[in-house]
């Protein structure tokens, strides 16, 4: 187990971290700050939702090329480890992780096994000491073992609230009338504006908070997370490139 956190926290440190957009992809981000406010005061506050993708559009450029910038510092760290030519992140990472693990296991998925099975021995096996403090409190609060109680309990109560608020009411309409009455042009315009709202809404909100997510949220949860959680999130990196680091090395060896 105390290797697996070694693992973890050194791993962390090299793949992760705001220090990878560097100089320029900080001047991207700073730039396209304004230009997301605007967006944001066009929407909400004047309610120019055409106007307003145009700025949009600009931050979302402006983001991609801090991205860029931030893919292409995390090359040049890693190539110290990998010592690939490869313009893919996704290379770099799976013979760093093999590099870093070798000694576990040959292979990636074999790796990922072990200690995914080492984290559930050492959770079923926490003795009642000082040091598993976290662990016997999670478990006080909520048993995975008892979900299926939990479960039903929560099914019979949504019963009983239902039995006790159902009302029949007494109704002159019926509901395929009014689907009838209904204008055509009016139907027609209903789902023009919905897929509009969905376009829009994904640009102007999903993509921000996707990108945020990933390169600021994630990399901050994780520098102050506990030891636990830069496990869960290192096996997740194991299991996410296994078999990826034999490819690359038998194209390697062909070339």
């Amino acid at each position: 187990m105390e290797e697996l956190r070694r693992l973890s926290i050194q791993y962390y440190q090299n793949t992760v971290g705001i220090r990878f957009f560097g100089i320029k992809g900080g001047i991207f981000l700073i730039f396209s700050t304004p230009f997301l406010l605007i967006s944001l005061y066009l929407d909400f506050e004047l309610h120019a939702e055409n106007i307003m993708l145009l700025p949009i559009s600009v931050c979302v450029f402006l983001w991609a090329q801090a991205k860029k910038e931030y893919d292409q510092n995390l090359i040049r760290h890693l190539s110290f480890y990998s010592h690939l030519e490869s313009k893919k992140v996704s290379d770099h990472k799976a013979l760093y992780l093999h590099e870093l693990t070798y000694h576990v296991a040959p292979s990636l998925f074999e790796t990922m096994k072990i200690f995914k099975e080492i984290v559930e021995t050492n959770n079923k096996n926490g003795n009642f000491v000082l040091d598993n403090i976290g662990y016997h409190f999670s478990k006080f609060l909520y048993d995975p073992e008892s979900k299926s109680r939990i479960l039903s309990l929560i099914i019979y109560l949504i019963s009983l609230i239902a039995i006790l608020t159902v009302i029949k009411p007494e109704s002159q309409y019926s509901i395929y009338q009014v689907m009838q009455d209904v204008p055509w042009d009016v139907v027609q315009s209903y789902f023009l504006f919905s897929l509009f709202f969905i376009i829009f809404g994904y640009f102007l909100i999903v993509l921000p908070i996707m990108f945020i997510v990933t390169y600021v949220a994630v990399p901050i949860l994780l520098k102050f997370s506990s030891l636990a959680v830069l496990s869960r999130f290192f096996i997740s990196e194991l299991n996410r490139y296994s078999y990826l680091e034999q490819k690359i090395q038998s194209t390697s060896v062909s070339n």
